[in-house]
């Protein structure tokens, strides 16, 4: 079992590699040992054992996530969640009953990072997480937008002329939130009352109405380029599929992390992607679009006093603003509610704190007995069994029956052996895309350490 101070296990590529990184980077310049593990990797192939001090997750809203995450380490002594879905839509922060982003269990005695003081009390009004767990560090993905941080950024024309773009012509960049939309639902996470379906049907509308305004616009400005960046769990979609090979100036990307298309990008165009944060820190000209009305709990507290466009004439007009013009739509008040900044960088903060949890002699997590999976698998096996599409088919013609035996598999239930496949599939495209080996970790880091040394 190899020995490690801190352990990073990650989950989504995009969204946490370049943050854990550079965590790691200065981590490492402070005299202490990191390694990497990723947990869509680690759940169906062989991975290295560690005994870690401090292990530091993804996320950790109950005990089974607690559970999930920390069932890949040998042994540990800390355990700090980064939480990287911090920024709630209003039907979660508003909601009374039951939803997925609640916390529980393990989670009210384990460290959290919080990027503003509303998440903190959140945490702590809502489900009485003891303040002594909670660190208002900020956001540390708004730190790579810092000027040291500057040739960490992939250039504009080595990034589009990678992705086959010409860096020559004026680009739009539009940040894609539409995840859901063609996710399959046993994938999604449950809400309270109606709110998930009202969430999907919005959702659907919403990239479908600003799928038309693109057209549009690819039609009416051929001189533009137009770029769909795909949120990271977010499926291949047949249609924008058809779209691209339609418009030969209409791209559909999602490979690299968000901030180097934002700094890539002469105008940015966001829905409801709480990114629109880090466009804030870029300083990049930005505008929020709503193509269709959408219900007032799938958007965000810091969207609510924004600047929005919601016609296509308006939006239209935007695309001939020079570039000097300044656009900024988010309310700065509200901004700043959810994501603390001062002049001290956030990776340094987390770094104290995650420092000062190695050191300390009285908080320690619980170590759970391992099960290496074989539960999840053994029920994985009969979840996807032609036994259990009989139950899920069985529930959804019987509505009736109220059990939370066949509730579950009305909301969630397998009806196909086609279901079970487009599982499966979905499963292995999010390690493919999710995963990076040992070596490639380690040159993100080398990268790091020279912008911060």
């Amino acid at each position: 079992m190899k020995q490690v101070d801190f352990l990073f296990i990650y989950e989504v590529k995009n969204r946490e590699l370049e943050n854990i990184s550079l965590l790691a980077a200065e981590l490492e310049n402070r005299g202490y040992t990191t390694a990497f593990l990723n947990s869509w990797r680690a759940i169906n192939h062989p991975y290295e054992t560690y005994d870690a001090n401090t292990v530091i997750i993804s996320a950790c809203y109950n005990t089974d996530t607690y559970r999930f995450f920390t069932n890949f380490v040998g042994r540990f002594k800390k355990v700090v969640s980064l939480q990287w879905e911090q920024v709630l839509r209003n039907g979660y922060v508003e909601a009374e009953g039951k939803t997925s982003w609640d916390f529980s269990g393990e989670a009210l005695r384990t460290r959290h990072i919080c990027w503003g003081e509303n998440t903190k009390q959140r945490l702590m009004a809502k489900f009485n997480v003891p303040e002594e767990f909670l660190k208002v560090c900020g956001c540390i993905s708004l730190d790579f937008y810092r000027p040291e941080f500057s040739s960490f950024i992939i250039p504009r024309e080595e990034l589009f002329t990678s992705n086959g773009i010409d860096p020559d012509k004026k680009t739009a960049l539009f940040i894609s939130s539409f995840a859901i939309a063609t996710m399959p639902k046993e994938n999604m996470g449950e809400c309270s009352g109606n709110f998930n379906e009202v969430f999907v049907q919005n959702t659907i509308d919403s990239q479908a109405g600003l799928m038309e305004w693109v057209k549009k616009a690819c039609t009416e400005h051929p001189e533009m380029q137009f770029v769909y960046r795909a949120h990271p769990s977010e499926p291949e979609n047949a249609t924008l599929t058809e779209l691209t090979k339609e418009y030969k100036n209409f791209f559909v990307l999602s490979k690299e992390p968000i901030k180097h298309w934002i700094m890539a990008c002469d105008k940015i165009y966001n829905w409801t992607s709480t990114s629109a944060a880090e466009v804030y820190a870029s300083g990049k000209q930005a505008f929020l679009v709503e193509p269709t009305p959408i219900d007032h709990r799938v958007t965000y507290p810091f969207f609510e006093n924004g600047n929005i466009i919601r016609d296509y004439e308006t939006f239209a007009d935007t695309l001939t603003f020079a570039e000097d013009v300044p656009s900024q739509p988010l309310d700065k008040e509200a901004f700043c509610s959810c994501y603390m900044q001062d002049e001290k960088p956030v990776y340094k903060r987390i770094c104290d704190c995650l420092e000062e949890t190695y050191h300390s002699e009285t908080y320690h997590s619980h170590n759970y007995p391992k099960d290496n999976g074989r539960f999840d698998k053994v029920y994985g096996m009969f979840w996807h069994s032609h036994l259990n599409i009989a139950l899920c088919n069985m529930a959804k013609k019987h509505p009736e029956w109220k059990h939370s035996f066949w509730d579950v598999r009305r909301k969630v239930g397998i009806f196909s052996k086609q279901d079970v496949k487009n599982k499966h599939n979905y499963h292995e495209s999010r390690m493919m895309i999710n995963y990076v080996p040992e070596e490639g970790i380690r040159e993100v880091v080398a990268k790091i350490k020279e912008c911060i040394r």
